[in-house]
C-alpha cells in the first residue's frame, strides 16, 4: 500500500463545488437545437483526492489497486448498485518533461492527480427511477476495458476544466489567448485512456503524455503557475437522445494551489512499505521512498 492524501493532510487543495454550475446537453432533439443546462446535482460526491509522482506512467496506472478504499466505504456500502460502482476514480497522468513536437515520447517523469468519488443520494435515486443517464453510465460501464473509443459510440467520457480565477493572474498574452479558447469547453481524450474494474471501483485513467503536442504545450506552459491555479473539473458521460437526456454530471471538484513538487507521493513506495497505500497519507518525494 501507499498513502493517504490531501483529504486529511492538504483539505485547503481541494474542496466540493456546486454540479449545478456545468451546463450539459438536455433535450428536445439537442443535435438539432444544442440546448444545455445546469445539471441537477450529480451521481457522485468528491471524497478524496492524491497527489502522485513517479517516473514511469504504469506506477501510476491502476490506482484502485494500489490503494486501500476500504476506509471510504461502509461494510454494507462495499460493491456495485445496479451496474454502477461505489466508488469511482479518475486519474490524471500529467507529463514533467517537455512536449516534443519531433518523436513522439509518451512516457516519462510525470504526476498523477487522483480523484475518488462516492456513489450520493442523487446517484441512488436516479439509478433507482431509471434516468436515461443512468442507463447510458450502465452501457459505458459493460464496455470491455480495452474497447477503442471509436467502438463506443455517442457514449463517450468527456472532461470538463476550468480555470476559475483567470482574472486574478497575470498569464500574459500567450497563456490567455489559451485559456480563452479552451476554458471549461468539454474534451474527449480520444484514445488516451485506460480503464480498470475492481469489487466496488471504477476507474477512468486519462493519459495526458498521448495529448496531442499542441494540448501538451499548452499544459506545459502553465508548469510554474500551478501553485496559483484555482481550477474547476468536471466529468460525465456524453448523452445523445431524447430518451438518455438530460446529462447528468458524475462528478466535480475545485482544486486549489496544488504544489506538485511538494503535495506528491512518489510511487513506487520502497519495499518495506506496507502493501497497501492509505487514501491521502502525507509522504514528501525527498523521503525514503525515492
Amino acid at each position: 500500500g501507499i498513502s493517504t492524501a490531501m483529504r486529511s493532510r492538504n483539505k485547503r487543495k481541494w474542496e466540493k463545488i456546486d454540479p449545478g454550475s456545468y451546463k450539459l446537453r438536455c433535450g428536445p432533439n439537442y443535435k438539432r437545437n444544442g440546448y444545455k443546462k445546469p445539471s441537477e446535482g450529480s451521481y457522485y460526491d468528491i471524497i478524496a483526492v492524491d497527489a502522485f509522482h513517479s517516473n514511469e506512467k504504469k506506477h501510476v496506472s491502476d490506482i484502485g489497486n494500489k490503494v486501500d478504499l476500504a476506509d471510504l466505504m461502509k461494510p454494507e456500502e462495499v460493491g456495485w448498485y445496479k451496474g454502477l460502482p461505489r466508488i469511482w476514480i479518475v486519474v490524471l497522468q500529467i507529463p514533467a518533461y517537455a512536449p516534443s513536437f519531433v518523436g513522439s515520447i509518451q512516457d516519462g517523469e510525470g504526476f498523477a492527480v487522483v480523484f475518488y468519488f462516492k456513489l450520493n443520494k442523487t446517484g441512488l435515486a436516479a439509478i433507482d427511477a431509471g434516468q436515461g443517464s443512468s442507463r447510458v453510465m450502465r452501457q459505458f460501464l459493460d464496455k470491455p476495458l480495452d474497447i477503442a473509443d471509436a467502438d463506443r459510440g455517442a457514449h463517450q467520457w468527456k472532461n470538463m476544466v476550468r480555470l476559475a480565477n483567470s482574472e486574478a493572474l497575470q498569464l500574459g498574452w500567450v497563456l490567455q489567448s489559451y485559456v480563452t479558447k479552451y476554458n471549461a469547453k468539454p474534451f474527449l481524450s480520444r484514445n488516451c485512456k485506460s480503464y480498470y474494474r475492481g469489487e466496488s471501483y471504477f476507474e477512468v485513467d486519462v493519459d495526458i503524455h498521448r495529448f496531442n503536442y499542441i494540448s501538451r504545450q499548452g499544459m506545459y506552459s502553465f508548469k510554474d503557475k500551478l501553485k496559483e491555479l484555482t481550477l474547476d473539473i468536471g466529468f460525465v458521460v456524453q448523452c445523445d437522445t431524447d430518451d438518455e437526456l438530460p446529462e447528468k454530471l458524475l462528478g466535480c471538484v475545485r482544486l486549489k494551489e496544488l504544489d506538485a513538487q511538494n503535495d506528491a507521493v512518489h510511487l513506487p513506495l520502497a519495499k518495506n512499505d506496507a502493501k497497501k497505500l492509505q487514501v491521502g497519507e502525507r509522504k514528501r518525494r525527498g523521503s525514503s521512498h525515492v
